[in-house]
């Protein structure tokens, strides 16, 4: 029987797992340095060997010692380099949901001469979203049509009836990620030029957006489009847009907290300060009262929406900070993980739009739309996790079958990996609505 290997067992590995329990017809071994994480795996099935290591560490002995056919790198994106490369060094294929590094991207000629696959970016978004899009461009490029625009949102997000707090928001994946988002650089194509945000400017060029039987939530850039043009092959293309979507609020709340600098990551004394102390200390009026340093700064009464906020979150309390020294990002951090959770009766929502509109020879123009609604399954696993551990399941597996087999470094992009892996996850009750709309 072959062997994977699953290093890091966080919120994305148990319907990796659960996927492979059920079709995969192989050994599954997980790693992770948390008793509690990997004490949730073995709760799935007793024929899944649970390793406690720090895999960060311990990668090539845990190769060396379970011989894998495919390892799955669910790791944060800083870890991720040195354990690929550690595979690549050791023979081993490899599968994972996170967008590739530069230096991951070096490794590519490296890893198709050793007969290597490595499938990358096969999660939620990045993944599915690949997956949608290069199917309909290359519909529409074997049509002789030409695209004019691509624009793709996603959110993750709690469902409506789970929409409980002034936030908007709920975390279905790791606070600390959430907020790194919050300062992210943004760059989109429009009409043929390109236009740059950077440190978290993208929330002030928000727009509303309606999603089919949802509603209205507020869209946002996310990181640099303009790859895309050479990713997907559409040097044709005048505009290309990747977002993100919220409930409405959101944009105007980041804006704010980062003019504040509540996103940064410098080190401060923070010894016996209250929640507090801190807001009316990065609101430039330390030792006044917090809410009113808050309304000061910004011009705004204390009736205002995202004062209203940062009061519910906990800003304004006068509990004792838990660490003596901190950056203003851990603060937000620990009051995002103490406060913006789903109960467990709750459950969240994930939504994925693509809209392509491309001209055709005969003069028509068309609009390519594809949309994901898909709901977690409270007490078990959220949407978030579902639709990023099922595609590189699927993938894992598609390579121990042998479906999946061209040596070298893929993102989802090509037929030999879309098809069947779209295939397939129609299979799990994660469907794409495909319709075709003429302008």
């Amino acid at each position: 029987m072959k062997t994977v290997l699953l290093l890091g067992a966080g919120r994305i590995s148990a319907p990796y797992v659960d996927y492979l329990l059920r079709k995969g017809s192989c050994k599954i071994v997980v790693a992770d340095v948390s008793e509690e994480n990997l004490k949730a795996i073995s709760a799935l099935s007793p024929a899944v060997e649970t390793v406690k290591a720090d895999v960060a560490r311990e990668a090539g002995a845990l190769i060396d010692k379970y011989r894998p056919e495919v390892a799955a790198l669910f790791l944060p994106p800083e870890l991720l380099t040195g354990a690929s490369r550690t595979c690549l060094e050791k023979r081993v294929n490899v599968v994972h949901p996170v967008y590739l590094t530069e230096e991951t991207r070096a490794m590519a000629d490296e890893i198709r001469a050793a007969g290597l696959i490595f499938v990358a970016e096969l999660g939620l978004d990045p993944g599915i979203d690949h997956m949608s899009a290069s199917q309909n461009i290359n519909e529409i490029h074997a049509a002789g049509g030409r695209v004019r625009s691509f624009r793709s949102l996603c959110g993750a997000l709690p469902a409506l009836e789970s929409n409980t707090n002034p936030w908007g928001y709920k975390l279905s994946w790791s606070p600390s990620s959430l907020i790194g988002a919050s300062k992210r650089t943004a760059k989109i194509l429009q009409d043929g030029k390109e236009i740059l945000w950077p440190d978290g400017e993208t929330y002030e060029h928000a727009f509303l957006y309606e999603v089919p039987r949802l509603g209205v939530f507020e869209a946002y850039a996310n990181a640099d489009s303009t790859v895309y043009r050479e990713s997907y092959n559409i040097p044709e293309a005048e505009s290309i847009y990747r977002g993100t979507l919220r409930f409405q609020s959101w944009c105007e709340t980041i804006c704010y907290m980062n003019q504040i600098g509540f996103f940064e990551t410098e080190l401060q004394n923070t010894e016996g300060m209250t929640f507090a102390g801190f807001t009316a200390r990065q609101c430039g009026y330390e030792g006044m009262e917090a809410k009113e340093a808050l309304c000061r700064r910004f011009d705004l009464k204390g009736w205002s929406a995202f004062v209203l906020r940062m009061g519910w979150l906990g800003f304004f309390d006068d509990r004792t900070l838990p660490f003596a020294s901190a950056s203003a990002r851990d603060v937000v951090s620990y009051l995002f993980a103490e406060k913006l959770n789903f109960t467990p009766d709750e459950r969240d929502l994930v939504v994925l739009c693509d809209e392509i509109v491309a001209s055709f020879p005969d003069g028509s123009t068309k609009q390519y739309n594809s949309v994901l609604i898909d709901y977690g399954i409270p007490g078990k696993w959220t949407s978030c996790s579902r639709t990023t551990g099922v595609p590189p399941a699927i993938a894992t597996r598609f390579i121990l079958e042998g479906r999946i087999k061209t040596p070298g470094l893929h993102v989802p992009m090509s037929p030999e990996i879309y098809e069947p892996v779209l295939a397939e996850l129609k299979n799990e009750d994660i469907v794409l609505e495909e319709s075709v709309v003429s302008l």
